[in-house]
């Protein structure tokens, strides 16, 4: 008889850990996706940022321009928009130089003013200038 009770009990327990084990894994598979979702918001959100960055050196590199202000003080004004955006290393950043390319075509400089100013403002760096030309072809 007592063999007989067991069965049951025994049944019983091996359905919660069954049901358990499913619920278990269900749940490490919503946390997983969660997580997943997290990160791909967090990307999202960086990009975000990053465009609005760009944006913000687009606008000021205009107004700068056709504001007529001295070439001097213009890098300054980008690395504060960067510490803005949470932007640490801005020099370094594509979409600074990208984003100053695309102000000075906005602004409507022409070859020669685009020359003087780029080669100002990145030191002639190479990857500099191409971001500049890049976005000033992009606004015309």
């Amino acid at each position: 008889m007592r063999s007989a009770l067991r069965l049951p009990v025994l049944l019983a327990a091996a359905l919660l850990v069954l049901g358990g084990g499913c619920s278990f894994s269900y749940s490490s598979k919503s946390l997983s996706d969660s997580s997943a979702s997290s990160s791909e918001s967090s990307s999202a959100s960086s990009q975000t940022q990053v465009s609005r960055y760009r944006q913000d050196v687009a606008d000021y590199a205009q107004a700068y321009v056709t504001s007529g202000g001295a070439e001097a003080g213009f890098l300054g004004g980008i690395g504060a928009l960067a510490e803005k955006r949470g932007i640490s290393d801005w020099e370094a950043e594509p979409n600074t130089w990208v984003g100053i390319g695309q102000g000075l075509g906005r602004a409507n400089v022409n070859e020669v003013q685009l020359d003087v100013y780029a080669q100002n403002w990145s030191a002639g760096d190479a990857q500099k200038l191409q971001g500049i030309q890049k976005g000033w072809n992009q606004a015309r």
